[in-house]
Order: C-alpha cells, then sequence, then structure tokens
C-alpha cells in the first residue's frame, strides 16, 4: 500500500518544524555580546590579551582564560565584574545591562592581585 499525500505533508513538515527549532535554539540570544580575553606573557609583562567593542544593548558575556601558572583577577570596576581565574582555568562571566555604568566610554580591565599587569579596554558603540 502506498502512503498517502497527506501523509508525507504531515512527515514533511515534522522535519521542516525540527530543522526549525535546532536551528532557532543554536542562535545567539538577541543582543548577546561576546568577548574573550586570556592571560599571558609578553616581554616579560603579564597581560589580560583581547578586548573589543560592546553596544548597550544585551548581556555581554566575557569568555576569560588563564595560560599562565600563577591565579590571576580579572575585574572590571565600571561593570561590577571581580574574580579570580586558577591556572589554567577558563570561565564564562556574563553581565547584565543594568551592571554596566553607561556613562563609560572605555571599560578598564585588569588585573585586581597584580597592579603591575598589562590591562586591557572593552569599547562601547557609538561613544
Amino acid at each position: 500500500m502506498k502512503p498517502s499525500e497527506s501523509y508525507w505533508a504531515r512527515r514533511s513538515l515534522v522535519i521542516i518544524l525540527t530543522l526549525a527549532a535546532v536551528v532557532w535554539t543554536s542562535l545567539p540570544a538577541q543582543g548577546g555580546q561576546e568577548i574573550t580575553f586570556t592571560a599571558v606573557e609578553k616581554g616579560g609583562s603579564k597581560v589580560w590579551e583581547g578586548g573589543g567593542t560592546i553596544d548597550l544593548k544585551g548581556l555581554v558575556t566575557l569568555k576569560v582564560k588563564n595560560t599562565l601558572t600563577a591565579e590571576h583577577g580579572f575585574a572590571i570596576d565600571t561593570m561590577k565584574v571581580r574574580d579570580v581565574i586558577k591556572p589554567g582555568e577558563e570561565k564564562t562571566i556574563t553581565v547584565a545591562l543594568e551592571n554596566i555604568d553607561k556613562m563609560v566610554s572605555e571599560h578598564r580591565v585588569y588585573c585586581q592581585l597584580h597592579p603591575k599587569h598589562v590591562a586591557a579596554t572593552i569599547k562601547v558603540a557609538g561613544q
């Protein structure tokens, strides 16, 4: 017995809806922004390498990695971020829009444990 056209139509619709759901769930959240920072040593100085530009339209996700052999601080005062990253550790830090100082156009990213380490910046688009 040959399947009817309605059987194939229902089957095709299920496949299309499943694919749409998979694509939709894999998309980043609207307004979500991701910036990566890596603790490295360059020319004898410890540095938070990375940075970028954000807009003030949603969550900011910070991917932080410490490739060095000692703990390093990760702080952004104007975003209410303060953490310690262990050697070899990778951490994801999410910053809500209400925690970001809207009056600042460049956010200083630094190590609060070692003041001599070289800081990085996050810039705000349009400011």
